[in-house]
């Protein structure tokens, strides 16, 4: 029932997706969002995080590196590379299942935001700048799936108007993970997708 559940989502995302040409991708940029704000970290073209964007729809910005870990970068090395998206993972003290408010959030984002040296990039200056849960949505086989979702939302609000990602968060937490939690009223991403 799982692999069937998961199956059908995976094949609905490449489905909306499979016309796009790659040039046309947005270019999505994943890090950790280190509370220092001074570092920046690059998942490998070969990493589950990479192949989430990918899965969503959008053009990996850390293709240039190799394998399945992670390189630090400055933030140089992200402003030149101008991307259209950008997505940070965030722990426990600014998202998930136990957090009820987006103040963390939205706190980081706005700085980040209002950063000067990312005054030009695509992504701020449209605004299209988002946090994810790293331990409740980034982690393991189907938490990466309903990532890959708030992805493809983000990346394609139109191509996805019609799916409602946190039904299908609520799905895979109650049916499959067995938590009585409400996705709704709990903050796990950052603005929630139109």
């Amino acid at each position: 029932e799982y692999v069937d559940w998961s199956t059908e989502i995976e094949n609905m995302i490449s489905e909306k997706i499979k016309d796009i040409p790659e040039s046309e991708r947005p270019l999505a940029y994943f890090s950790g969002y280190d509370l220092d704000r001074t570092k920046f970290s690059v998942p490998g073209t070969d990493s589950y995080r990479a192949v989430m964007i990918k899965n969503a729809g959008g053009r990996y910005m850390g293709d240039e590196i190799k394998g399945t870990g992670s390189q630090s970068v400055d933030a140089e090395w992200v402003i030149a590379r101008n991307p259209d998206v950008i997505f940070f993972s965030a722990g426990n003290s600014v998202l998930g299942y136990d957090i009820y408010s987006p103040k963390n959030a939205t706190e980081a984002i706005d700085e980040f935001l209002k950063r000067p040296e990312f005054a030009d990039v695509e992504a701020v200056k449209n605004k299209q700048v988002y946090m994810i849960s790293h331990p409740y949505i980034l982690c393991g086989g189907a938490s990466g799936l309903i990532g890959s979702l708030y992805y493809a939302k983000w990346l394609y609000p139109d191509l996805f108007k019609d799916i409602d990602v946190q039904e299908v968060h609520q799905e895979f937490v109650s049916k499959f993970q067995h938590l009585d939690l409400d996705v709704n009223k709990c903050i796990s991403v950052y603005p929630l997708p139109e």
